[in-house]
């Protein structure tokens, strides 16, 4: 049930609304479309890999040749208060809930890896971490920040780019424009999943920081601030979500400077992206169920 739309530049896609795929393509070409808009508007976006690179593969970390030798100079280990190396490794849903996430392993480097471990820590340690594996109905972040810089593992690579631009890049993809354009880059073979390879993160779209503002950077922090601890609820929920509602105005209002009008057309938005059968994969807590 729905449509399979092909057209150039587009991977196949089923769909229930055609026109939640046409704002997701659409976003990818730097314009905000959204229902009811008659024309599209410009929007501050490029593609990640434009404003930093990708973290290492967790092989590269702490995987080992077939012949047992060290591939990565890490052993992954409980993470400890004095940790040396601290690692955001794995999804715990329970824990990851508001946009900063603290480590849960550390790395310990193996016998003879010193000085390759301190060099793939300066290389490749970060704030932000993005899902590779995202549960859209289980699961409420596409991004996160780490207090401090760490290591990402399997679940949650990191991406390497200025301090200040980690912010709104962590901002805008937890809202439900930035959880659209994960959907639609990941890959959908399981209902209710968005699926991405390291290697296909830099495709992934993102709020341009290069060209915000140091004022607008400024309330970036502050609207981190304001959302720190502040529980979201699953991707698919984003219909019932007032946080991620709340998030969804800092960003584009306050933030970008949109008018108040454009939140009516968004929620329009919102609700179909929600009904989507590949975001709620059937879950009860799906819009419009009983």
């Amino acid at each position: 049930a729905g449509s399979f739309i092909r057209s150039d530049g587009w991977a196949g896609i089923g769909v229930r609304e055609a026109g939640v795929a046409v704002s997701a393509r659409t976003l990818l070409q730097g314009r905000l479309l959204l229902p009811r808009m008659p024309n599209a508007a410009p929007l501050p976006i490029c593609k990640l890999g434009a404003l930093g690179r990708r973290g290492f593969l967790h092989r590269d970390i702490n995987g080992k040749t077939r012949a047992g030798e060290a591939r990565g100079p890490f052993d992954i280990e409980t993470l400890t208060p004095t940790a040396e190396y601290p690692v955001l490794w794995g999804h715990d849903t329970r824990r990851e809930r508001s946009m900063i996430v603290e480590p849960d392993k550390q790395g310990r480097s193996r016998e003879g890896c010193r000085e390759r471990a301190a060099r793939l820590w300066m290389d490749g340690a970060s704030r932000l971490h993005f899902s590779l594996d995202f549960r859209l109905n289980s699961q409420a972040l596409a991004a996160c920040l780490t207090e401090k810089p760490s290591l990402g593992g399997r679940a949650w690579p990191n991406f390497i780019t200025k301090r200040r631009w980690e912010i709104p890049i962590v901002l805008w993809s937890n809202t439900t424009l930035g959880l659209i354009s994960f959907w639609w880059t990941g890959s959908r073979q399981q209902q209710g999943r968005g699926i991405l390879t390291i290697s296909r993160l830099p495709q992934l779209v993102s709020i341009d920081a290069s060209k915000l503002t140091d004022r607008q950077l400024t309330l970036s922090q502050a609207v981190l601030d304001n959302f720190r601890g502040r529980p979201l609820l699953p991707a698919n929920e984003a219909y019932r979500d007032d946080v991620r509602k709340e998030l969804d105005r800092a960003v584009l209002i306050d933030l970008l400077g949109f008018e108040d009008q454009l939140l009516d057309n968004l929620a329009i938005l919102r609700d179909q992206w929600c009904a989507e059968p590949g975001v709620h994969g059937g879950k009860a807590t799906r819009i419009g169920f009983g």
